[in-house]
């Protein structure tokens, strides 16, 4: 019981850091690409067009980086599946990236001012289109765990 609540708390501290940053922060006037805050922190600003066919999308996880996902502009819809249930590839450290294969068990409809936090567990099929496609700006926080 204690690694459960130990992993709760780091969970916490993690939303509660992008909570309290995206609370003192505009993000309208940014660039697309990769912002550092911190040793431990850093975003990606995305702009990207939402795909109909799931096929092209990957699959991936990451196992030093929490992803909290957050939409500015647009909806998208991300496949989510466990990790243990997936077809396991090669881990790429420095990218902090797991290959995988396998379908989704449900999907996940992000719209603007949502926050989704994916830990090592969650397999996650980003950028897919909800009702066609459509343009999509958003932000995808990366907290070390």
């Amino acid at each position: 019981m204690e690694l459960i609540d130990q992993k709760s708390t780091t969970t916490n501290a993690a939303l509660n850091q992008v909570i309290e940053f995206v609370g003192d922060h505009d993000f309208s006037e940014e660039a697309a690409g990769t912002h550092t805050v911190s040793d431990d922190f850093f975003y990606n600003i995305i702009e990207m067009d939402t795909v109909e066919d799931a096929s092209e999308r990957i699959w991936e996880s990451h196992k030093a980086y929490y992803d909290i996902h957050m939409i500015l502009a647009g909806e998208e819809r991300i496949g989510f599946n466990f990790l243990s249930h997936m077809d396991l590839g090669e881990y790429k450290a420095d990218d902090d990236y797991q290959a995988m294969e396998g379908d989704k068990q449900f999907d996940l409809v992000l719209k603007p001012g949502q926050l989704l936090l994916l830990d090592e567990n969650d397999a996650h099929k980003t950028g897919l289109a909800v009702d066609g496609a459509q343009s999509l700006r958003k932000i995808v926080f990366k907290v070390k765990m």
